[in-house]
């Protein structure tokens, strides 16, 4: 992975910080703490959240006795968060590393100490975990769950502490290493050196010591898993993380390292390279493993994680450049088994579900309408037939629904007009690809209202409308200013990410956003507009003026891998290239 992936953080540390899996997220501060935040649930958005239970709202350290109250740096990756404290009185280096694994609803902790001494040593650790379990739906009363207060114990035959809400089979999990035996657990009224956070949460402590030679180091894993409907599936997750803690880091690599060599940009913009390439890792951040199988996305971290919401077309089509078509034909195969399993009206998607994947609000026709065109974009850019052929009987509903909505598409509202012209041309497209006649489809196009000529850049537009625009009609230079805006409004410590004008307050990643960047930059910039199912590429690149060049590697479409590439070879002229290993391909 290159290293400019790796970012380290020495002010500002109070900012936020993400630690994410497929199955569960831990958000802090860069100070190493867990500070009450959050809208959403007022301070309760922090901690560690395993689907959309709650599991607690931090955990605290402390070593012979002195809290671990501020680090000195942050670094943050793709993969690891890391906390360094000199603890110059004592003459230790402390680091602390955390990661959640792929598909464990926990998080595991390494804690290395350095010993600055010339003599050998013993430190005592101890390790607390303030538990806070919940699901925002009860905590906010809308589910009918009444919480209660959680109740902790410890046990020695495991070596671990268990905690549960009082009224709810909701059950957490903590301890170490199995061959670290704990010294000495208790229930603390209070968080030693932090005191304690907002809520029902209990403080469950744990004492370890660690022999440390002169000058050396030791180091020893902590882990944390919860959200679990027993006891008997925590003790399953701490075993599981007790034992293959280090595999499931070597394999979480691989895939993130995998996940970023895809679309790799390099730019002479630093900060818009780095926005398009942290991209790839802030949407696999944002994608949640449904406990029947499948997968969507998030809303957004950490406020509203619902999955699709508001913009939830737009934001899985940002990940199709990306390299994320395999992974958006899973949302939409996803999309149609909740809804279906919902029992929705023919033609009619889910428009929100919850993490558990209940439906929360049911679409309408301009879900139905992008579902539709969502799926034609999807093709392409995967040109998957066997993709298209799963979604016909579905894009066929939802053109029938439309239809019936709209009188035979003689009364289409003028806010759903574009909606419905590309649901339109995007079901013929997949009548097609699948071989099937697409000519009554597109019959349908010529009883729509004629397309409106474009008027001038609205005063309220958001910057990635206005980037848009100047991308359409060639304006690179304009468009790239945009970008660089919208690049500006980055969360410290969450390098490159994007949020929209109307983003919630509290929101640190959203979903949606992306698209407003991900789409000029490809289609205006690196002039890429892909037809994978007739393996065709239409490609008009440009180079905006003062820029030597950009290069834009391992882009994936329909199977196949290009790289494109722009030099500037004088100052009115640019050099384009584009490279693949198949054959067969028209550009």
């Amino acid at each position: 992975m290159r290293s400019d992936y790796r970012v380290y953080r020495y002010d500002r540390l109070d900012a936020p910080v993400v630690t994410a899996g497929s199955s569960a997220v831990l958000i802090g501060a860069q100070n190493g703490l867990f500070p009450d935040m959050g809208l959403a649930v007022p301070g309760e958005m922090g901690g560690l959240w395993a689907g959309e239970k709650k599991v607690c709202d931090g955990f605290f350290l402390a070593i012979d006795d002195v809290p671990l109250t501020q680090a000195d740096a942050c670094e943050i990756h793709p993969v690891v968060t890391a906390f360094h404290y000199r603890m110059q009185k004592q003459q230790l280096h402390v680091v602390r590393r955390q990661f959640i694994p792929d598909g464990v609803s926990g998080c595991v902790v390494e804690l290395m100490i350095e010993n600055l001494k010339n003599a050998p040593r013993m430190v005592e650790v101890s390790f607390t975990v303030r538990t806070d379990i919940l699901t925002a739906a009860a905590a906010r009363g809308e589910d009918g769950a009444e919480l209660g207060r959680d109740v902790g114990e410890y046990d020695e035959q495991e070596q671990a502490f268990f905690a549960r809400d009082s009224r709810n089979p909701w059950h957490a999990v903590w301890g170490a290493d199995a061959n670290c035996r704990v010294l000495q657990a208790d229930l603390p009224q209070s968080v030693y050196g932090f005191g304690n956070t907002q809520g029902k949460g209990v403080n469950g402590r744990l004492f370890y010591r660690l022999r440390l030679a002169a000058n050396g180091q030791a180091a020893m894993r902590l882990y944390i898993a919860g959200g679990y409907p027993s006891r008997s599936k925590a003790e399953e997750a701490l075993a599981l993380l007790r034992e293959k803690a280090e595999t499931l880091l070597a394999e979480k690599r691989a895939r993130i390292d995998r996940v970023m060599a895809r679309s790799a940009a390099t730019m002479p913009s630093a900060a818009l390279e780095q926005s398009v390439n942290w991209a790839k890792l802030y949407a696999d951040w944002l994608v949640r493993t449904l406990p029947r199988g499948g997968c969507a996305l998030c809303c957004d971290l950490p406020e509203h994680p619902a999955l699709y919401g508001e913009g939830w077309a737009k934001a899985m089509e940002a990940l199709l450049p990306l390299g994320g078509a395999a992974r958006v034909q899973e949302m939409l195969h996803t999309l149609v088994g909740v809804s279906a399993q919902a029992q929705m009206a023919p033609g009619r998607l889910a428009r929100s579900v919850s993490l558990s994947g209940k439906v929360l609000q049911v679409g309408g026709e301009r879900e139905s309408a992008q579902f539709v065109a969502l799926v034609h974009r999807t093709l392409l850019w995967s040109g998957d037939k066997t993709f298209a052929a799963a979604m016909l009987p579905m894009t066929g509903l939802c053109i029938n629904y439309l239809r019936r909505s709209t009188k035979g598409f003689e009364d289409v509202q003028e806010d759903m007009l574009e909606d419905v012209r590309a649901a339109l041309v995007g079901h013929a497209y997949i009548l097609n690809l699948t071989g099937a006649d697409d000519a009554p489809t597109l019959a349908l196009l010529e009883k729509l209202p004629a397309q409106r000529e474009e008027s001038d850049i609205a005063p309220n537009a958001t910057l990635a409308e206005r980037a848009k625009r100047h991308g359409e009609h060639v304006h690179v230079e304009q468009m790239i200013g945009c970008l660089m805006q919208m690049v500006a409004s980055a969360a410290p410590g969450l390098p490159g990410s994007i949020r929209t004008e109307d983003a919630a307050p509290g929101v640190l990643l959203q979903a949606r956003a992306a698209a407003g960047m991900i789409w000029p930059v490809f289609e205006c910039l690196f002039g890429i507009r892909p037809d994978a199912g007739r393996k065709t590429i239409a490609w008009h690149p440009h180079t905006p003026i003062g820029w030597e060049g950009w290069k834009m590697e391992n882009l994936c479409i329909g199977g196949a891998s290009f790289d494109v590439a722009s030099e500037r070879v004088s100052p009115s002229h640019a050099r384009y290239t584009i490279r693949t290993q198949e054959t067969g391909w028209t550009v």
